[in-house]
């Protein structure tokens, strides 16, 4: 366990997964879901090289299917540290005999969080270490309380940057991608939350969800996320959960046809050999909504 700190913000995160942990702010309060296994155990996801659940438990890469986990290989694999100082850190999986049998390619994939104030900004670096152009998805996961310190018993709403109102998309009774779409869920931008709208699982935006959101109670600290090189989105909690997952992702879920290779899934990145691909987003803790 990794910890950053600033006079605004503490974090932790975790080398098994690179995942964030913590985060809690010069008041004490605790921003981030704490990871319940008997709800969900999970806090920050990374998702890599695939997000979602495949048809069988397995991915189709050029002619073979390949064995993987929901999400893929990085939210399981130990991470090794590689920098840190009292405000950033990054951690580097790199393949080995476990990923090749569920993703046949060399890479290096760095984590780098860094704080600035009442931000944190995660980057993460993929780089193909191979000799075979390589097909990949990546996704972040972020988990939030909710309700958010200081605003229990308050409406607690999402609201998209751009204002928009997209259609958004469900997954299937086996987690795949199920179209056709749905009306928006969204007004003029603005997302009111209730636990019934996740009875059929995710929200997933394939389209028109912007570069940012914010995530809050109005009137109250709330939390930003930009996003601006991930154009999906996905918004997810338990039944019932005490959290909301604000999802920007690069690639979307599988369908449930089990004959789409990876590489012509939506969304996709080809990487060829030798050159690697940056995808970042930042929260900002305790903002207030800026629209």
């Amino acid at each position: 366990m990794i910890a950053l700190a600033n006079d605004r913000l503490t974090v932790t995160i975790a080398a098994r997964g690179a995942e964030l942990q913590s985060v809690t702010d010069a008041q004490g309060r605790d921003w981030l879901w704490n990871g319940d296994p008997a709800i969900w155990a999970g806090r920050s996801p990374l998702l890599f090289p695939v997000i979602g659940k495949h048809p069988g438990g397995e991915v189709l890469i050029g002619d073979r299917r390949y064995p993987i986990k929901s999400h893929g290989v990085a939210r399981t694999s130990l991470f090794e540290p590689v920098a840190q100082d009292d405000t950033s850190c990054t951690f580097r999986l790199t393949d080995n005999a476990e990923t090749r049998e569920a993703y046949p390619f060399a890479f290096a994939l760095d984590m780098t969080y860094r704080l600035d104030g009442a931000s944190l900004a995660m980057t993460a670096r993929i780089a193909n270490t191979g000799e075979a152009t390589m097909p990949f998805c990546f996704g972040y996961h972020p988990a939030f309380r909710w309700p958010l310190p200081g605003a229990d018993g308050l409406p607690h709403r999402i609201r998209l940057g751009n204002g928009a109102s997209p259609a958004h998309l469900r997954l299937g009774a086996d987690g795949q991608l199920a179209p056709p779409s749905h009306p928006s869920v969204f007004r003029d931008g603005v997302l009111t939350l209730d636990h019934a709208l996740f009875d059929e699982d995710a929200l997933i935006f394939a389209a028109g969800a912007g570069s940012q959101a914010w995530f809050g109670a109005g009137g109250k600290p709330g939390i930003a996320v930009d996003y601006p090189d991930m154009p999906h989105l996905g918004i997810w909690t338990k039944p019932n959960g005490p959290f909301i997952c604000i999802e920007p992702w690069h690639g979307l879920t599988s369908p449930a046809d089990p004959d789409e290779p990876l590489e012509r899934r939506t969304g996709v990145i080809l990487l060829e050999p030798g050159r690697h691909h940056d995808l970042g987003i930042t929260l900002i803790f305790g903002a207030l909504w800026r629209g």
